[in-house]
């Protein structure tokens, strides 16, 4: 069955979700959603409004918090191994931070390993992830993992080619999140207090107008007479942002200038400020469009009034990969996800009911199957001994008769070759053959009886007169196997003309 991933952004303004099915050939987009929090009255309100949908019930909830809470530093350690790193982080961290080492959690990402391993690390207090999944606990609902704000989106850009090094910017409502990156590592995140609030602001003031009424303007890219205005407003959020790539670079943390711009959320649809920062920074602009990957697909109809670019975080962060090091993540320690354990724990005595019934089922035609074999071999057993003492009942005492009968079968060939005295080798076989081969076809040669005992060959027969008594002498002697052929006596036999007679004869 496809595994159902929820992705979850939760900003100060809304709350984007995406649901996704997980298959073998990629994501499906199964449902979207975009909840006000103003208007469903608080961030709580609007996670149960969110849930009353049953699409995005019963999931795997991937979620992220926003930049801003979180300090960020780059560390050099003189070891590669993960389990030190892990031991000796927070208190490489701890005099670096405004917090205690035993208020925050910490997780980060290797950008760089040689005869040392550069760390790119993220800490964060304890109580801000507390209420984050306080929150998702009175909806039912449980983070397998917590990330950073546009993090899962730098991922998604990254994967499938070297794209070099290169800045994130997700423009929110009040504010922006900035990545830069080098291939697959992070290089840095920096939170900048400006959105898109800030423009409509611009606006509203310029021309005299409601905010609201400045809102539709600008989402219309309408900035007719406050053109100034939002370039200064625009101007001053590139400084910043310039200014931190200045100080990166002279602290040796950023080698090369980006290649390139990406940008993504609600504050980057407007077309002037892509224009302005396109000119500003003298670098390519381009807007991340996730949903148009190869490996997911979705409906027309599930973003109908939704623009992709709203969704982009919500939509990295359902087909994050959920392996080590893929991210950040922050659902961990005390906040690790417990609810599949306690399922599990719960449904274990069926399980091993399940398993005790087959362990049985398999035991049983295990001992089927070795008591028919073991019944078959004692009848084959007492047929042999059967056919023994019935072609050997001299022997009274049966002890292995295969091999009790080997022996018999061997002393009767013995006997049969003839393996004693001169006739040494010579088998009744031969004998016979050597006196079918001798004695004409066309003589009257009746054998009445034989008899061999390893030196002599004693032969009674009958024929039809007495030259024939002396022909079939005569040929016997020429055998290779007989010595003195001789008649022992020949004689009418009574009653009949025919002549019965005695040969002897000694093997060579």
């Amino acid at each position: 069955m496809p595994e159902k991933i929820l992705g979850l952004d939760i900003s100060s303004k809304s709350i984007k979700a995406v649901q996704v099915t997980a298959g073998l050939r990629g994501y499906e987009i199964a449902g979207m959603a975009l909840i006000d929090i103003d208007e469903a009255g608080s961030a709580e309100e609007a996670l149960k409004k969110l849930f009353e949908n049953d699409v995005f019930k019963n999931s795997v909830c991937v979620t992220s918090l926003p930049a801003e809470n979180f300090s960020f530093r780059t560390i050099k350690l003189p070891f590669k191994n993960r389990k030190k790193i892990d031991k000796t982080i927070a208190y490489e961290l701890e005099p670096l931070l405004p917090y205690s080492a035993d208020d925050i959690l910490i997780d980060y990402t290797v950008v760089d390993q040689g005869d040392h391993s550069e760390i790119f690390a993220a800490a964060i207090p304890e109580s801000i992830v507390g209420d984050l999944v306080k929150y998702l606990a009175g909806c039912h609902v449980e983070a397998s993992i917590i990330d950073i704000d546009a993090v899962p989106v730098v991922s998604k850009i990254t994967t499938g080619g070297d794209v070099g090094c290169g800045l994130l910017l997700d423009i929110g409502y009040r504010n922006t999140t900035g990545v830069l990156f080098k291939d697959d590592s992070v290089l840095h995140i920096r939170h900048f207090p400006f959105g898109g609030a800030n423009i409509t602001e611009a606006l509203a003031e310029t021309a005299g107008i409601e905010f609201s009424e400045a809102e539709k303007k600008k989402r219309a890219g309408d900035a007719s007479g406050a053109g100034k205005q939002v370039s200064a407003v625009c101007r001053k959020f590139f400084l910043e942002v310039r200014n931190t790539l200045e100080f990166l670079k002279m602290k040796e943390e950023l080698e090369e200038k980006p290649g390139g711009i990406f940008l993504t959320g609600g504050g980057a649809l407007y077309q002037p400020l892509r224009d302005e920062m396109e000119g500003f920074f003298s670098l390519p602009v381009e807007m991340v469009d996730i949903s148009a990957a190869e490996d997911i697909g979705m409906e027309e109809e599930i973003t109908e009034g939704l623009s992709p670019m709203l969704l982009n975080q919500a939509l990295a962060l359902a087909t994050r990969e959920a392996k080590k090091g893929a991210g950040f993540n922050f659902a961990r320690e005390r906040f690790k996800p417990k609810r599949a354990y306690e399922k599990f724990r719960k449904d274990f005595k069926w399980v091993a009911a399940l398993a005790f019934i087959i362990l049985c089922v398999f035991g049983i035609d295990l001992y089927m199957d070795y008591h028919y074999s073991r019944t078959r071999l004692d009848e084959l057993k007492n047929e042999i001994t059967s056919v023994f003492k019935e072609t050997c009942p001299e022997v009274t005492r049966v002890v292995d008769p295969v091999q009790q009968l080997k022996v018999k079968i061997a002393s009767a060939q013995q006997s049969s070759a003839g393996m004693s005295g001169s006739g040494f080798g010579i088998k009744i076989l031969d004998i016979l053959k050597d006196i079918s081969s001798l004695v004409p076809g066309t003589t009257d040669f009746l054998i009445i009886s034989f008899a061999f005992d390893g030196d002599t060959v004693k032969i009674k027969g009958e024929t039809d007169n007495f030259n024939s008594v002396d022909g079939i002498k005569s040929e016997l002697g020429k055998s290779s196997c007989f010595r003195n052929v001789t008649i022992s006596s020949a004689s009418l036999i009574k009653k009949g003309t025919r002549v019965g007679f005695d040969l002897r004869m000694g093997t060579k």
